[in-house]
Parts: structure tokens; C-alpha cells; sequence
């Protein structure tokens, strides 16, 4: 029982930990600078086809996409709460 009991905690810890990055994300990108940093990213990495000839190529271009979605999904309303 002890062992479930430290992997629970673990877990509230590690949910804690997520919340407060959210919420940094979100002061930082929510503000009107970040608003614009946002755009360009999004038009530099989003909205753009990761797809090269070159594998590694492509593979480094879906890395770079890769971060923006992190912050997209960081910064969005959680709807399950």
C-alpha cells in the first residue's frame, strides 16, 4: 500500500507542476507581446507542410512544429475540468 500511496503523490506533484507551466505559458503568451510572438510562430512553423525530400530535413521541420504545438496546447483552455 505504501508504494501506491508514493505514486499518488508523485502524481499530485507532477499535476501541480503541469498547472503552474500552464499558467506561465499562459501569462507569457496571452499578453499582447506574446500575442505577436504567437503569430510569427505560427505563420514561421504551423502553417507550413514539415514534408522535405530530404528525411532529415523533414524530420527537423517537424521538431520545430513539434515545440509550437506544445505551446498551443499549454496555452489552450483545459474543457474536462
Amino acid at each position: 500500500m505504501s508504494l501506491f500511496k508514493e505514486e499518488t503523490q508523485t502524481e499530485k506533484e507532477l499535476d501541480k507542476d503541469l498547472k503552474e507551466i500552464e499558467s506561465i505559458y499562459k501569462i507569457t503568451f496571452e499578453s499582447p507581446e506574446g500575442l505577436k510572438v504567437l503569430a510569427d510562430l505560427k505563420s514561421a512553423y504551423y502553417h507550413r507542410s514539415s514534408f522535405k525530400n530530404d528525411p532529415y530535413e523533414t524530420a527537423y521541420r517537424e521538431g520545430q512544429r513539434s515545440v509550437l504545438i506544445r505551446i498551443i496546447n499549454l496555452i489552450k483552455e483545459n474543457k474536462n475540468v
